[in-house]
């Protein structure tokens, strides 16, 4: 199992702390993660009217309750950490701070590796340069979909979403909301053997097909069953990144 695996695994703490003390969405947006560039963490929303949120912690490799107020109010290791007690740790610190709603490890979709997490499962040894590889892969995430928000009229909020890991933002480029363009940032699956950035474009419902777009100076077009600009992540620096992301929406 990979660095990301386990952090993928470990931000389902944060999705099932959501979806035990948050009003829940019929889009499940109450689950979604909020990247802290200067922290370099993955945050819930607000758990609690006080504003009590969890984070993970890429640096010291941990999960973290915070305090808006006081800041960081109690903290686990993930390093060799047993799954039974994470949850009994977020459980005692949920209710330590006021919150009467019982914590639950329940998920209503699937993860890679999501059987592993026995009772007795232990987390992977902190491995600080992976761990700075991937915080700084959503930084660059972040950064980028900022500078890409001047190109639509309404736009959602740049949101990580726990179950595909993946950093993204839906953005509209008039008022009318008939064209929208899906972006961001996804982790290696079936689609692509590497970190990478897409953009896909909709009219209304349906996927808007690339086979005739200009060919792309960075990255390449995927056309037929998934629509689609993509750019792999290694590597790259954010004028590149940029410039991807530029040069796609200009032909959607």
């Amino acid at each position: 199992m990979t660095q990301n695996e386990t952090l993928h695994l470990a931000a389902q703490y944060l999705a099932t702390a959501a979806k035990s003390f948050i009003k829940s969405k019929a889009d499940d947006s109450h689950t979604s993660l909020g990247w802290i560039l200067d922290e370099k963490r993955l945050e819930t929303q607000d758990l609690n009217n006080e504003g009590l949120r969890l984070a993970l912690n890429y640096v010291e490799y941990s999960l973290d309750f915070i305090h808006p107020k006081s800041g960081l109010g109690a903290s686990y290791p993930l390093g060799g950490a047993r799954h039974h007690d994470v949850m009994n740790w977020i459980s005692r610190e949920a209710k330590f701070a006021g919150i009467e709603k019982d914590y639950n490890f329940d998920l209503h979709y699937d993860v890679p590796h999501l059987k592993s997490l026995t009772d007795d499962y232990r987390f992977l040894a902190k491995d600080p340069e992976q761990l700075k590889e991937l915080a700084q892969l959503r930084w660059l995430a972040n950064k980028t979909l900022e500078m890409a928000l001047s190109n639509f009229a309404i736009a959602s909020e740049i949101r990580i979403w726990p179950h595909h890991f993946d950093t993204g933002v839906l953005g509209y480029f008039d008022q009318r909301k008939k064209v929208s363009v899906g972006m961001g940032l996804a982790i290696p699956d079936d689609k692509v053997d590497d970190w990478y950035f897409y953009i896909s474009g909709y009219h209304g419902s349906d996927p808007i097909k690339t086979d005739d777009f200009k060919p792309l100076k960075k990255g390449e077009w995927r056309s037929g069953e998934w629509n689609a600009a993509i750019l792999k992540a290694s590597g790259i620096s954010l004028p590149i990144v940029s410039s991807f992301i530029n040069e796609a929406l200009k032909e959607f």
